[in-house]
């Protein structure tokens, strides 16, 4: 555990919409550690076994402007978001890579009610076909010390 880390709570809520609406929305939870430094958030957590990805270690690091994912273990996969912003990037597994683009239409980032919380609508692209508009919620819960 890295200096100046807290305990959290994650919830990841996801939604795609693709060539035949939208699909039910996915809630996945993990618990994880969170740190401030340099004016960025930082969160991380290691994926579990339930989403066919055990052991790959995920941090997302995020300001009012600009949220970064980086995965890495049994898949490697760094992903960028900003209103606006069109980011290539490479979504590697031990079996293959697989060529994305990522369109951000929307970021918001805000602290409420004892949460932190990251919405994002954005466009998921590979080999240059759309594969879905994509809604991500992610809420982030300090977790209190117990008395």
């Amino acid at each position: 555990m890295l200096a100046g880390t807290k305990p959290v709570k994650i919830r990841i809520l996801s939604t795609t919409k693709d060539e035949n609406g939208y699909q039910p929305t996915t809630e996945q939870r993990y618990t994880g550690q969170m740190l401030e430094k340099n004016g960025y958030n930082y969160v991380m957590y290691t994926d579990s076994s339930e989403d066919g990805f055990a052991g790959t270690k995920t941090t997302i690091k995020w300001d009012e402007q600009r949220v970064l994912i980086l995965r890495s273990g049994a898949l490697t996969h760094r992903q960028e978001f900003a209103t606006g912003m069109v980011d290539e990037s490479v979504y590697q597994t031990p079996y293959m890579e697989i060529p994305l683009v990522t369109t951000t239409n929307y970021l918001y980032t805000y602290f409420r009610k004892g949460k932190y919380h990251i919405d994002l609508d954005y466009t998921l692209a590979h080999s240059g076909a759309l594969y879905g508009e994509m809604k991500l919620l992610i809420e982030i819960e300090p977790e209190l010390p117990e008395s």
